[in-house]
Parts: C-alpha cells; structure tokens; sequence
C-alpha cells in the first residue's frame, strides 16, 4: 500500500511530461507543441535578432535557416536541445525550424524527401541510405552511446541480464534504437533474444512505467529524463546500461545540401561545440535550458539527468570509429546491411572546427 501513492504521483507526472515535452507516446503534431511553446520566444524573435547579428557577421560566417529533425521525449539531443533553449543558435545568426518526430526512421525520410535540412539521429540511418545510393552523411556527432537504460523495480529478484531468462522485456518498439541496444547487451551475456526473452512494444513515459509496474514486463528500457524521474522515486533501479561505444546521434545530412551550404554547416557544428563547452562547466545553466522544455520535471532530477548525458558527449563532436563500427555491427549482424560501409564514405569531420 505504500507504494500506491508514490506511482500514482509518477504516473500523473508522465503523463504531465510527455505532454509537455513532445513525448514519443504522442502524435506528432501534439509532441510539437510542448517543445515549440517552449522554444516559441526563440523562434519568433528570429527576425529581429538575424538583423541584430549583422554586427557579428565579420567574426562568424554567414547564418542562415536550418529545418531542423529531432525524434522528441529524449535528451539525447541534448547538446541541440540547449543551443535552441537559450538561443545559442540564433544569437550566431542561425534561424532553426525544429520539427520533432516520434521514430527515427520517419525523419530520415524527410530528410531524403527534401523536408529537413540537418538530422539529429542514430548512425545506423546514414548507413541505410548509404547503401541505398543516397547522399547522406555523418557530419559530428552529439551523443556517443545508446541512450536507453533496462529498468526494473527495486525488490526485483535480478542481478544481470542472465536472470531475465524466459522473461518479458519492453521496449519503445521492436526494432528500434532500444530495442538494439537491450539485444546487444543479451548477446553478451549468452542469451538470444530471439528465444530467451520476449520483446514487447512498451512505448515511452507512463506507458512504459505502466508496463513495468503492472508485471507486463520484468523491465523496460527507458531514457532520461524518464531514468531519473524513475529512480528519484527509490522504487526502481537500472539493471543494464550499455557500455559500448555507439554513434547514437550523429549531425546527419544530404551531401548535396552541405554543397550548397557549407558555411552553414560548419557555423552550426561551431555553436554546437560551444554550447557543449558551456554545459560541460557550468551544468546549471544546462538545466535552466533543459527545464525550459521539460518543464514538468523536478530541478534535482534534471540536474541528474543532465550530468548523465554530458558525459556521453563526445570529445570535439567527433564520430569515432570504434562507435561507428558497433553501430555497423549491429546493422550487418540484424541483417540490414548486405556489406561493410567504409567509415570515410560516411563520415566527414572536415566541417567541425
């Protein structure tokens, strides 16, 4: 009976977050809506500033408009997420139209359609369109790992990976960036995750802590803020975080587009470096920036979350190799890929400063 009252009050403040900040457990056009009213003072101040900038315009390149794709509910992008809250980009002359979406694989699709500009996304989809024949590349990288962590609650009986035997796990959907990650980590412990374990679609947020809580599913793998929202209730505890190097959220784009823009591009990894610069000594400042998006998120819980995720930015922006060629892994190992994509085919560092 103790514990009602604790879930209860968590699953109301799922529900109020996944609202709030473009939660994947929404349609897209309400998961705009958290984020754009967050960023909404941003983005319609853009004209005056971009004039304003004309003053700075000797010591940086020209700005310009970025459309923008990001999969919402996360903070993986976290390094992007920060230099739009507090108007790092537009200071710099760079007008951002964010577009948040629910899959990954949607964005990429409108990245190749003509819809979007730059993508903040996994590795794996630079791979795909590689061996699809299409031009798109991994210009840097914000976010060097998976991004999803196995809860479970605390009283559960398991030690590791090996005790989840037989059992049934969830994650936000088969097939996705979590669901990859949790495989990997079977894999290494000896099971397959074809045939020890049953993997469900648990969605993200109250969905997700729903499924844990009510045993339709021995854990769930979940992302901040949500690690940290589940943890500051002292009911749950991670099993499993990946360790492995993984090119999880690469800067991505059509070759032919950073062609054409080239200073744009080079300008936008340049703020991008600098806002994680910024968050890196003083993370409070962060959390002012992140709590403007996730509103309904505790300042102590952020404040972890936001320490977690800094610490998985890559030094320099840059994506290295032995993530990529996990990412490669995966992708040949699931059958996606028909053969190896050399790094230098679809990496270019060159525009990072």
């Amino acid at each position: 009976m103790k514990k009602t009252k604790p879930v209860a009050y968590l699953l109301l403040m799922f529900m109020f977050t996944v609202l709030a900040a473009c939660g994947n457990s929404s349609s897209e056009p309400n998961a705009n809506t958290g984020t754009n009213a967050a960023n909404g003072g941003t983005n319609s101040g853009n004209g005056g500033t971009n004039a304003a900038n004309g003053q700075s315009d000797t010591q940086t390149p020209a700005g310009g408009t970025i459309r923008l794709g990001l999969v919402g509910g996360g903070m993986t992008p976290m390094v992007a997420q920060i230099g739009i809250s507090d108007g790092s980009y537009e200071k710099a002359g760079i007008k951002i139209e964010e577009k948040d979406f629910t899959a990954g694989a949607d964005m990429v699709q409108a990245l190749v359609g003509g819809s979007l500009d730059v993508v903040l996304g996994s590795y794996e989809h630079v791979l795909r369109q590689q061996q699809n024949g299409l031009g798109v590349k991994a210009y840097g990288e914000i976010f060097n790992g998976v991004g999803y962590a196995l809860v479970v609650k605390k009283d559960a009986p398991y030690q590791s990976l090996k005790d989840l035997k037989g059992k049934t796990l969830a994650v936000t959907k088969v097939g996705s960036l979590s669901d990859t990650g949790l495989r990997e980590g079977l894999k290494e412990e000896g099971l397959d995750p074809e045939k020890d374990v049953r993997l469900i679609n648990g969605g993200s947020g109250a969905t997700m802590l729903a499924a844990i809580e009510g045993g339709q599913a021995a854990g769930g793998m979940v992302s901040e803020p949500t690690i940290s929202q589940m943890l500051a209730t002292g009911n749950y505890r991670v099993l499993y975080d990946p360790p492995f190097d993984f090119a999880g959220i690469v800067v991505m784009a059509k070759t032919d587009w950073v062609a054409k823009n080239p200073d744009l591009m080079k300008l936008f990894l340049k703020v991008s470096g600098e806002v994680n610069g910024r968050a890196q000594q003083d993370p409070a400042s962060a959390v002012a920036a992140m709590q403007k998006i996730f509103d309904k998120i505790p300042p102590d819980v952020m404040k972890t979350a936001v320490g977690n995720q800094l610490a998985k930015v890559p030094e320099g922006l840059k994506v290295t190799e032995d993530g990529a060629a996990f990412v490669q892994k995966t992708q040949l190992d699931q059958g996606i890929l028909k053969k190896e994509i050399p790094f230098a085919d679809a990496v270019d560092l060159t525009f990072l400063p």
